[in-house]
């Protein structure tokens, strides 16, 4: 059974100092407006902005475990980012399923990152669940 259009999951998360620099050291991201305070300032931004590979690394959390779940496969995402995260605050992920295709077994979604009344980011994800695999339903946070 596939998840019905209009199922909703939604995941809170907030990213501190050691995610930033883990992730910092595990992909060799130097760059600037992530790592330095003032240089991130003189691009008009209140601090350093948190890596948007982290915000993804929440979707991928919200998809293997929630919608579709752990027996789905991602075959697409697409993003767009609209405001910065900033290192401590808390972010809502929520993701809504938009349109499903029974016959193939794919279902697409959007998702938005929402902290302190911004919206942080937009996007929309394809996944496939083929039909033969138990679909568990979303236990959003």
């Amino acid at each position: 059974m596939l998840p019905a259009v209009g199922e909703t999951a939604k995941h809170q998360f907030v990213i501190d100092a050691a995610a930033m620099e883990a992730f910092r050291t595990y992909t060799g991201d130097d760059s600037l407006v992530h790592t330095d305070a003032a240089f991130a300032r003189s691009r008009g931004f209140d601090d350093v902005i948190v890596y948007g590979g982290l915000m993804l690394a929440h979707l991928s959390s919200v998809l293997g475990r929630l919608l579709p779940g752990r027996y789905g496969t991602s075959l697409k995402w697409s993003i767009n980012y609209r405001r910065p995260l900033y290192v401590g605050e808390t972010a809502e992920l929520s993701c809504e399923v938009t349109h499903v295709s029974p016959a193939v077994g794919v279902m697409e979604m959007s998702f938005r990152i929402v902290s302190g009344g911004r919206v942080i980011a937009t996007g929309s994800t394809q996944s496939i669940l083929p039909a033969d695999t138990p679909y568990e339903g979303s236990q959003g946070e």
